[in-house]
Parts: C-alpha cells; structure tokens; sequence
C-alpha cells in the first residue's frame, strides 16, 4: 500500500460480517439506513461539506478491505478525495409520479450494494422532493459503523451542517480515538492469553447449544451464512402495558429489556415445548475511552437459559436476568471466536448458533436547524437471520421492530407472533407469580402455530434474592469515592451517598458493562455484573469487592 494509507489486520468483530459479504457481495443485509424528511431551506452544499468531514475524522468510515497472502486487511485512506452526495430531483413531477419515484429512490439508496475492496462504506443520498422538502438517506456498512457509532455520525454531521449554516466552527470535542486502536486492543488480548477465561466460559455454557427462534415453515437449521428476503413488523406497547412493564421492573430490581427478553423466551418455550433458550443479543463493551469513536465495536453474545412452564414469572425473570448478566459479563470475547471455539471442541447439533436476535437498539436523531426533521422508519429488503426483534425502550414508550425472513415465516404468522407477544407479555406480567402454565398461553399461541406435545423440560428452583444490608451513613470510603467517580462518569449524574442506587439513578445493563469495565481497570478485578445487580447500593456493591 502506498503511503497515504494505513494498513492493519481486520478486527475480530469484522470477521463474520467480511465472511458473510464475500458469501453475498451484492447484498444490503448489513447495510444501516437512516431517512429523515426535512421540510424547510436545505443546502446541499452544506450537507457534503458536513459528510466530508465527519468521514476525515472517522478514519473507519474512510476505510477499504483486501484479501492478501497473510489474511484480510483493512486499509485506511489518511487523506481522502472529497465524496459528492448523490442527488435525486423529483421536483416538477407530478404529485402521484413524484410519491412513486420518491419510494422507489428510497429503495434503491437503502438497498445499493456496498464493494467494501474499493470504496468506503458510507453514503449520503440526497432527494429533493419538492422545493420546500428534502429526503436525506445516510447509509453505513455495518462492517464500519455499529448502531452507538450512527448516532455519533448523525450527531457529529448536524452540527457540522448547522456551522457551515451559520458561518462559525462547530462546536466538537477532539478527535476520539481511531477504530484501528480499538482493533489493535483486541487482537493483542486474543494473542496474549486475556480472553483465556471467556472463551473457556463460553465453551462450557454454549456447549451442545442450538439456536432458537420461534417456529416458522421447515427449513435446513445448517446453512452457510446467506441472505435472507425479509420483512418487517412493528409493534408499540399501549401505555396500560409500558405502565405495567416499568412497574414490575422496578419491583422486581430488573430492567425493562429483561422483562422482554425473558418474556420471548416464554413465547418460545410454550410454543415449541422446548425450555432450553438461546437466542443472539448485541452488545457493546465501549469503555469511556471508545465513547464517541465510529466503528463496528458491538459484539453479539448468547443468551442461553432454561424456561419451566411449571415455574412462576417472577422466578423465571429473576433467573433470565442472571443469565442475561453473565453473557453481558463475559462479553469481550468476539461472536467469530466463540463460534471457533465452539466448533473447534466437537461437531455440534446445530450449525446455527444465532438464528433470532433479540436486543435493545441504540437511538439517535439527526438536527439541521432552520426547519422541521421527521425520521423514516428504515429498513433493508434482505438480512442474515431468521428474525430479528430490536427494542426502542424510552421516556415516550416501548416499541418493538420484527425483522422477519420471509422463507421462515409468512406475513401473517409473523403478525400473528407480534400480536400474540403483547398478549403473552400482559399475561404474564399480570400475575407474575402464578404458575406460567396457568395462564392460557396456549390458547394465545394456538391462533398462531400449531403446539406440540407434551411438557417443556424442567429446570432447578431459583433461590430468592437477599435483601442488601443497609448499613450506616457514614462518609464514603477512599474506595467508594473511587467507584462512585466511575458511577458518575458512566451515568452523568452525582453520586454522594453509600446508599445510592446504581439503578435508581438512571442506570441500566448496557451502562453496567461500562462500570464493571472501568472498575475491573482501576480498582477490582472481580468487580461483575452479577455483582453489580445484586448489590446495587454503591455501599453494599464496594464491601463484595476484593480490594
């Protein structure tokens, strides 16, 4: 390579999304739309100044990928050419041509094949609709960009926007670190022995595992990784059940997601008889470090857990969110390497070791000031699994996005599904400490797919929770002070008092994987997120660490 570019091995969590686009080159699986409409004055050539900079200071978003003698290389452009957005006018076409062409633009922006060996995987579509509005599609490979890292790019290129507006610098922190330090951190832990303990952990905790989902028509479960034709579905919980949801959560010491997550594999259990769970989750590890760095740094880890119908809802969430705690807590091996892993011990039962993702997706906004943005719910025509269920939890409500593969499941079961979840959902959190067989799930479900026989397996009693010990209010420890200045810095909110609660105070899993990080780093290797949840009181959390 010449000397304008920087050349580095691919990183660890790129590895299985470059084998799936060598298998699928012409395939927008892992592509990332986002469509805003904005109605008012918009300036073109403001918008690909904004692009051009957030690109230069990105160095993923400026990078290639090339197969060579030693393995798959990324190389990276130091000093770009600037990229022009591609402009689509639809002005003067008649009303019903120009809502026609306007979705056909939108398809074919959302759906255009990246050639991750000779350009950039990052695009700005520009659709002039009418003189008064303009349609944006900004467009990454995930291979680059992951969810947390669109919303810094759509972040970064409003306010880049708005300054080239006003005339004025934008108002943007340093340069984050670049993905390629991220990579390096990574492959050096693989190399040096880190990760021994993950790896062994998942060895034992996956061993024998297949990958559930809910049941559709009857295909091969082993299978190269390949495109799918999907579909989607979504579902918004009514305020009654969002109520009901958040209520329980903060009873139970849980979070919302894990009352999903766990609800889902309720829905499977009872509709397939099978209690043995696992289902794929996205994960981030960003340390404070990597907060604003672009790039692919989610990982995908499995949640694996066994469900008794016999059992209660509140027993069976208790036991979900610990499993969910432990997979969160041994997060930083890579997926690619689990599944080597896991294959390198044995022939397994199944192939598919993710076949339904299940996670709680990162949310953003695009802002260029001077007129009035709407986002578009966005979405590609193909994708790598089964199904693919993303949660929008926030302060407005609680929606659900279900990516459907239309060889596995025809529109209506997959409406049938979405619909029967809601049910299922307010079934259980309506009496959650009756036996869950008890609840008519059956009948729910039996409108959907047909049941099997017989009982789903059985699993161990889960012990209750003991309740924190609450001692005195004395002043906090050097290393309480210590936890708590990471505790701040996490959530962004004081923390002062031995007896604040990590949770209470805005805390929630994703931003627990961050604490446990920095804690393990500065003060306590046995610092986890097991730990953390039992004893959320920053007192109760510090007197079970080894310091």
């Amino acid at each position: 390579m010449d000397a304008m570019t920087d050349t580095l091995p691919i990183g660890p969590l790129q590895e299985g999304i470059w084998l799936f686009w060598r298998l699928n080159p012409s395939s927008p699986a892992y592509s990332m739309p986002e469509i805003f409409h904005f109605d008012g004055d918009f300036d073109v050539k403001a918008a690909e100044f904004a692009f051009n900079e957030v690109i230069r200071r990105h160095e993923a978003l400026r990078t290639t990928f090339h197969e060579t003698d030693s393995g798959v290389v990324q190389v990276i452009d130091r000093d770009p050419e600037p990229v022009s957005a591609n402009v689509v006018d639809l002005r003067g076409l008649p009303a019903a041509v120009r809502s026609e062409r306007l979705q056909s633009a939108l398809e074919a922006a959302s759906n255009e094949p990246f050639d991750l060996s000779a350009e950039p995987a990052i695009r700005l579509t520009a659709i002039q609709v009418s003189e008064s509005r303009t349609t944006l599609v900004l467009i990454a490979h995930h291979i680059v960009c992951d969810g947390l890292s669109m919303t810094v790019v759509l972040d970064e290129f409003g306010e880049l926007y708005r300054s080239a507006r006003r005339g004025t610098p934008p108002d943007l922190g340093p340069i984050p670190p670049g993905y390629s330090t991220f990579a390096k951190g990574q492959l050096a832990a693989l190399a040096n022995g880190t990760l021994r303990e993950e790896s062994a952990y998942w060895r034992e905790r996956l061993a024998g595992v297949t990958g559930s989902a809910l049941p559709g028509v009857d295909h091969t479960a082993t299978r190269a990784p390949g495109a799918l034709d999907t579909c989607m579905v979504s579902l918004t919980l009514d305020d009654e059940l969002t109520e009901a949801l958040s209520e329980h959560a903060r009873r139970a010491r849980s979070t919302p997601f894990a009352i999903l997550l766990c609800a889902m594999n309720v829905m499977i259990a009872a509709v397939t008889g099978d209690g043995d769970q696992a289902l794929g989750m996205a994960t981030s590890g960003r340390t404070p470090e990597f907060a604003r760095t672009v790039g692919m740094l989610a990982n995908m880890i499995v949640v694996r857990s066994q469900i008794d119908l016999s059992h209660t809802f509140a027993a069976t969430l208790e036991e979900v969110s610990l499993d969910l705690m432990d997979a969160i807590d041994h997060q930083d091996l890579p997926f690619s390497r689990m599944v080597a892993d896991l294959h390198a011990t044995g022939p397994q039962p199944g192939a598919d070791v993710v076949r339904m993702l299940f996670s709680a997706g990162a949310t953003g906004g695009l802002k260029l000031g001077e007129g009035r943005m709407s986002e578009v719910v966005a979405r590609t025509a193909e994708g790598p699994f089964d199904l693919v269920v993303d949660c929008d939890i926030s302060p407005s409500g609680i929606a659900l996005d279900w990516e459907y593969a239309l060889r596995t499941y025809s529109h209506e079961v997959a409406q049938g599904y979405c619909a029967a979840y809601q049910e299922v959902l307010a079934a259980l959190l309506h009496q959650p400490d009756a036996p869950i067989d008890s609840l008519g799930l059956t009948e729910i479900l039996a409108r959907v797919a047909p049941l099997p026989r017989g009982d789903a397996p059985t699993s161990a009693a889960v012990p209750p929770v003991a309740e924190p010990d609450r001692s005195t209010d004395a002043g906090l420890t050097a290393v309480e002070e210590a936890v708590a200045a990471i505790w701040s810095e996490v959530i962004g909110v004081p923390v002062e008092s031995p007896h604040d609660d990590f949770f209470k105070l805005g805390g929630h899993s994703l931003l627990a994987s961050q604490v446990v990080v920095s804690v393990r780093k500065r003060i306590s290797h046995t610092a986890s997120l097991r730990l953390l949840f039992d004893h959320p009181q920053l007192r109760d959390f510090v007197s079970c660490l080894d310091v």
